[in-house]
């Protein structure tokens, strides 16, 4: 199961339709989750950026995306700003 393998809540956990990891090192791991929201069944992204400490995963940050026109005006930023990098 794919939840299982992602340190989020119990209330999440067992939603998670997809997910990838795009990096994991130095105590450090970050990766984007397909989630269904339990209550409303509507799917949803979160990016999620965890550190180990004390041998456990923490969450250090999260951003939820809920609207395609959102996720693709988030995208189209990420594009262009990315050809700066």
């Amino acid at each position: 199961m794919i939840g299982q393998n992602f340190p989020i809540s119990e209330y999440y956990r067992d939603q998670i339709i997809d997910a990838e990891t795009f990096s994991r090192s130095g105590g450090w791991w970050s990766a984007v989750l397909l989630i269904r929201d339990p209550k409303s069944e509507e799917p949803f992204i979160a990016l999620y950026r965890w550190q180990i400490s004390k041998g456990q995963w923490k969450t250090r940050g999260r951003f939820l995306i809920r609207k395609s026109s959102d996720a693709h005006k988030i995208t189209d930023i990420v594009e262009r700003f990315s050809d700066h990098l």
